[in-house]
């Protein structure tokens, strides 16, 4: 028997949307409680009079949304009662780097000076033995309790004291290297991958071993061309996005 609530929701969206926010809301009100199977496809097709084909829609913006999960061969699970938290970055230059720390908090649990081997030497593009302060934190978006990302920040031995001691920076650790010792950031690379999150990341992260995840490696230089901070975090994939816009220059700005 097609579902009565479906016809009180709002029917200028597209179909797909209306039955995901009437499953939603199912699951928000324990009528799918976590860790339960959610009805069949042929099931959904019949309590809302809807096809097959929008059905499928519906549950794939709910797995975006990070409230159920699919397992071939057993069906769609209920992950949680709500939307998973997001943080959507935009970037257009430096600047925007900015945004970030602003509006996600840097909680360091641990630092240590290390030395760099092969494998760190590679991984930071750097010389072997070259000394670097690493720090280890968690970052949260602002009234969450799970971290949005795990981050790994090496800074330059030589600008240690920039950063020693600190345990919640409020601003980007370049801007206090920069005010410290005189420096000026010119250049970031940035190089974003699509890893599998490790089993001790998973497990803080509290997300399962082997799931999507981001690597975000950021890389800073100075107006001495010198790399004097990397920063590497681990994003669960459902909890981060970024965005970049890029402008192709016209003709007569080229020439100038």
């Amino acid at each position: 028997m097609p579902d009565p609530t479906l016809h009180q929701l709002p029917l200028s969206q597209p179909r797909y949307l209306v039955v995901a926010q009437a499953i939603m809301n199912d699951i928000q009100t324990g009528r799918h409680p976590v860790g339960t199977l959610l009805p069949t496809e042929a099931e959904f097709c019949q309590q809302f009079n809807v096809s097959r084909h929008t059905v499928r829609e519906a549950i794939r913006r709910l797995a975006e949304l990070g409230l159920v999960s699919a397992q071939v061969g057993v069906g769609t699970w209920v992950k949680a009662h709500r939307p998973a938290s997001r943080y959507v970055q935009s970037s257009e230059g430096i600047s925007d780097l900015f945004q970030f720390v602003r509006e996600v908090s840097l909680k360091l649990v641990s630092s240590e000076e290390v030395v760099a081997d092969a494998a760190l030497g590679e991984a930071l593009e750097c010389k072997i033995g070259q000394k670097w302060f690493h720090m280890v934190g968690e970052r949260y978006i602002a009234g969450e309790e799970e971290p949005v990302a795990l981050g790994s920040i090496y800074v330059a031995a030589p600008y240690r004291a920039a950063v020693d001691r600190l345990k919640e920076p409020s601003e980007p650790i370049y801007t206090l290297i920069e005010r410290e010792f005189g420096l000026q950031l010119v250049e970031v690379r940035q190089e974003i991958s699509a890893v599998p999150v490790d089993e001790q990341s998973a497990a803080r992260l509290n997300v399962a071993p082997g799931s999507p995840g981001l690597k975000i490696v950021r890389k800073y230089f100075s107006n001495r061309n010198e790399l004097f901070e990397v920063a590497i975090n681990i994003h669960p994939a459902e909890r981060f996005s970024h965005v970049s816009t890029l402008r192709l220059q016209s003709a007569s700005e080229s020439r100038r």
